[in-house]
């Protein structure tokens, strides 16, 4: 089998957290963080797949460095689910309306972007395994870096095959 992860960012600097795992046909994103100095962009134009063909985000904590993309990935067309653990979900507006100050959004954008996050994210619990879709599960697991961080473990039921992401 392929290694099923590309990093995207976060691989090799501190941050912009930022990895594409491919499974099954599946397109999952954990987390889409901006990165820290000058560049603050990451260069989604070259992503091996769309945001459009995205089929969920899954964010490991509310930090600007593992969420700081979302508004631009909603912006540019995605419409999967964002997954995470329910104190995340509950920081993710103060957290990016403070980020998408130092973006080129305007106030009317921001508030649509802000309101097609929340209608597309969803809290879980921790320690609880969750059906995504083809055979492909995931859990969080409680990780203490911050309220409502966690690591993230996805599985394949059809492979016998997981993946961990600690998050941090």
């Amino acid at each position: 089998m392929k290694y099923p992860v590309v990093h995207l960012g976060g691989a090799a600097c501190v941050t912009g957290s930022c990895h594409l795992v491919q499974l099954q046909g599946v397109n999952i994103l954990v987390d889409c963080g901006l990165t820290q100095g000058d560049d603050r962009s990451c260069d989604v134009a070259a992503w091996p797949v769309k945001v459009a063909e995205l089929d969920f985000i899954i964010l490991t904590h509310a930090h600007v460095d593992h969420i700081g993309l979302l508004p631009r990935l909603v912006a540019e067309g995605f419409e999967g689910e964002i997954l995470c653990s329910h104190p995340t979900k509950a920081l993710l507006a103060p957290m990016l309306n403070d980020a998408m100050r130092f973006d080129a959004f305007s106030r009317a954008e921001r508030e649509g972007i802000g309101r097609k996050i929340d209608e597309l994210s969803w809290g879980f619990e921790y320690g609880q395994v969750f059906d995504l879709k083809r055979g492909l599960s995931f859990k969080l697991g409680r990780a203490g870096h911050i309220l409502g961080s966690c690591f993230v473990r996805i599985e394949s039921g059809r492979d016998d095959y997981s993946i961990l992401f600690s998050g941090e």
